[in-house]
């Protein structure tokens, strides 16, 4: 019986294998998206783990490409810091006019009006 090796990458090995340069936030959103029960993103050592069948370069090449090319319109949540497809995500805007300053739902839900009012209109 044949054994699968369990392959892992750090962000900066990852960056390497795919030329890019992203963040360790924008990695775990890719993993996230990749939607694979044998990928994961250990969010604590920035580490990409993988069952070797997995094709996790070929996937996250096309994530960064549609990243790229405005095919996902990837925002950053001005509370918690992680990436969301605002297609596909709920969240609010603190500059709604510009479709500026995403908030993810489970943020927005722990703030108040008046921090809201502060961060984005008193401005």
């Amino acid at each position: 019986m044949q054994e699968i090796k369990q392959e892992t990458l750090s962000i900066a090995e990852a960056n390497k294998s795919l030329n890019v340069d992203l963040e360790p936030a924008l990695w775990a959103f890719i993993v996230k998206m990749i939607n694979y029960p044998e990928l994961s993103f250990n969010e604590s050592t920035n580490v990409i783990a993988y069952e070797g069948f997995v094709p996790f370069k070929e996937l996250a090449k096309e994530w960064i490409a549609g990243i790229n090319d405005n095919t996902y319109d990837v925002q950053k949540c001005q509370g918690c810091q992680a990436f969301f497809d605002i297609n596909t995500a709920e969240g609010i805007y603190g500059k709604p006019d510009d479709f500026e300053a995403f908030i993810c739902i489970p943020c927005a839900d722990k703030m108040t009006a008046r921090e809201y009012y502060q961060r984005y209109i008193e401005q």
